[in-house]
């Protein structure tokens, strides 16, 4: 089983809060942490954890926090031939997160920016063999729509996490097996509140299925054949910052298992689950033993 995620490489800069800070109100936080991020870096380690043979394709800056974050990636055992580096800084995201697990994210692309088409290309091979293919956009999306029809050439399947959304070519969407926005950026993407409808306009576009993130609610998948309602497990979140990205990581891992959708949902939830109970993005992702031990008891 082998996933592969093109995409975003950050390093995170935490402040922990009582409250989120309202429009030019200034507070003071509680606690402050450093640790390595970005959508596609936490869904390779998430992935990875979850027991997938995982390879990440990304750019980071010849800088110390570049240099750290693909040693984090070696350490989990992530390949990391396909990283490219750039005179850019790297990627990083500064994070707020009040005592609810609730937060706000303000992401400075830095060398994200420079994973371009021809680094895809060049990464072809490293891409052949793989079950699924996840990418986010927090790179620049002619690279996610390249990306997306080389994968649809070499038999790999695509898992599209519109986060932050912005908006393809309608026609790219049909490179698409499942798309995976949450409440919000279905909104965006579609114009429609109702999560039938905005699921519906996407699967017009082309893409064969939707699951809509809903959070503490859980998730709805929607396809032309079949919908899937499933509640979220009951945890205490205390940081919900990369539960979408594991989320969208166990998903992939499920379905290259031979898990069905329902089954792979179920997974997911509670991966996305245990991520919201712990602090951090990386640091946060759960380990396979985790999961199962969860669902045993859930």
């Amino acid at each position: 089983m082998k996933i592969t995620v093109i995409g975003s490489i950050n390093m995170d800069y935490t402040s922990r809060v009582d409250k989120l800070p309202q429009m030019g109100e200034t507070i003071m936080a509680a606690s402050f942490y450093v640790s390595p991020g970005g959508k596609g870096a936490n869904q390779a380690v998430a992935a990875r954890r979850l027991g997938a043979k995982v390879a990440m394709v990304g750019c980071v800056g010849r800088d110390a926090a570049g240099r750290e974050l693909v040693e984090r990636f070696k350490s989990e055992g992530i390949d990391t031939s396909c990283i490219k580096y750039s005179e850019k800084p790297t990627g990083n995201a500064l994070i707020t997160v009040d005592e609810e697990g609730h937060n706000t994210i303000v992401v400075y692309g830095g060398s994200n920016g420079e994973l371009d088409i021809d680094w895809v290309k060049a990464c072809e091979k490293h891409l052949t063999g793989s079950d699924y293919v996840i990418l986010q956009q927090e790179i620049p999306l002619e690279t996610v729509e390249y990306a997306m029809k080389l994968c649809r050439d070499i038999g790999a399947k695509v898992i599209l996490n519109p986060a932050p959304a912005k908006k393809l070519p309608a026609d790219a969407y049909k490179y698409v097996d499942i798309i995976t926005p949450n409440e919000t950026e279905l909104l965006k993407l579609t114009g429609k509140e109702d999560i039938s409808e905005g699921a519906e306009v996407l699967l017009s576009y082309g893409a064969k299925s939707v699951v809509v993130t809903l959070g503490e609610k859980g998730c709805v998948y929607i396809s032309k054949d079949e919908r899937i309602v499933l509640e979220a497990f009951r945890v205490k979140a205390v940081d919900t910052t990369a539960a979408g990205d594991s989320f969208n990581a166990a998903l992939a891992v499920a379905l290259a298992e031979g898990k069905d959708i329902g089954e792979a949902l179920k997974f997911s939830n509670a991966v996305g689950a245990l991520t919201a109970t712990k602090y951090g993005a990386q640091d946060s992702l759960p380990y396979r033993s985790d999961v199962d031990g969860f669902l045993r008891n859930h």
